[in-house]
């Protein structure tokens, strides 16, 4: 009886030393044969837990809610934000030639509501802005038509890169089927960032005659647009000056701002390039002030005071004069 209790201890004995052999084993990587890639790694520590944000207290029932933390400003979106100046303004260049195109024309009569045609209307108005601008000393103003002719749209740019222009002015009047819709915008090329230019530019562009196979030359020549910078610049002292000079005959006038989309006629200029919507066609009231001698003289007037702007705008430094 003694000896087998002795075995059977000798024999747990055995069995517990072998577990801790293989348990002290278990930690050294073993490697496959003709290998140095470990057969089986230790398992990684695991990370160390971050301590937890401690969590804002609960406000008292019936206490206001505490405010937001600030929102951190933006960056600015480009260089223009940044306040520098443009290539043009770096470069000294001036305006002296000046195209102005009316829209539509011809068989293309554009929007029409209240007895009014776009075509009619803005070619008014383009008339008036040729002879105020003709009237300061070094501009000269070429037309794209002066008659109720229809122009291709693609035409109008290549006239103004013929004549070697310095500035592109296209003048338009907006439609809308809200009839409630009003006010002016200012356009330059670029792809549309919302719906409503969008729709804009495709009722401007339905007399372009452009083709399905165009449409990978038109995107590049839009992304290609070197003169983004200037034109939105020049866009900018146009919406300024309408803005400013209707206002005081119709302080409801909606200032709709600078905005950018694909106009077929605004591709391909070598010059800054913008395209002014005036006024709402299909707004009764601006139609009724668009029907007057008046106002269609005061956004001509408004349209000079943009181009001289910029014009002005390209030389913001003063001459630099010696002393004695």
């Amino acid at each position: 009886m003694a000896r087998h209790v002795v075995s059977l201890l000798v024999v747990a004995g055995l069995l517990l030393f072998s577990a801790g052999w293989a348990d002290a084993q278990s930690d050294r990587p073993l490697r496959l044969p003709g290998s140095s890639l470990p057969r089986r790694a230790p398992a990684p520590d695991p990370p160390p837990t971050p301590p937890a944000a401690p969590r804002p207290p609960r406000p008292a029932p019936g206490s206001a809610l505490p405010p937001p933390p600030p929102l951190a400003a933006p960056a600015p979106a480009d260089d223009a934000a940044a306040g520098d100046l443009s290539l043009a303004r770096q470069l000294g260049l001036q305006v002296s030639r000046i195209v102005i195109d009316a829209g539509h024309g011809g068989g293309d009569p554009g929007a029409h509501a209240h007895g009014l045609r776009e075509a009619d209307v803005v070619l008014d108005i383009a008339r008036r802005v040729a002879a105020g601008l003709e009237a300061q000393p070094g501009v000269e103003v070429v037309m794209t038509r002066n008659d109720d002719t229809f122009v291709p749209l693609r035409a109008r740019t290549a006239l103004a890169n013929e004549v070697g222009a310095d500035l592109f002015l296209s003048i338009h009047a907006n439609a809308s089927r809200n009839a409630n819709a009003h006010g002016v915008e200012t356009y330059f090329l670029d792809f549309a960032l919302d719906p409503e230019a969008e729709r804009v530019a495709a009722r401007e562009n339905l007399a372009a005659g452009g083709k399905m196979k165009d449409l990978q030359n038109l995107l590049e020549a839009i992304a290609a647009n070197s003169k983004l910078r200037e034109s939105r610049d020049f866009a900018g002292t146009i919406q300024r000056a309408l803005v400013n000079a209707l206002r005081e005959v119709n302080g409801e006038v909606r200032d709709l701002g600078v905005k950018q989309a694909p106009f077929f006629v605004l591709i391909g200029a070598r010059m800054p390039s913008v395209l002014a919507e005036v006024s709402f066609l299909t707004n009764s009231r601006e139609a009724d002030l668009l029907a007057t001698d008046a106002y269609r003289e005061r956004i001509a007037d408004a349209l000079v005071a943009g181009v001289l702007d910029y014009r002005k705008a390209l030389d913001p430094v003063p001459r630099a004069t010696q002393q004695d």
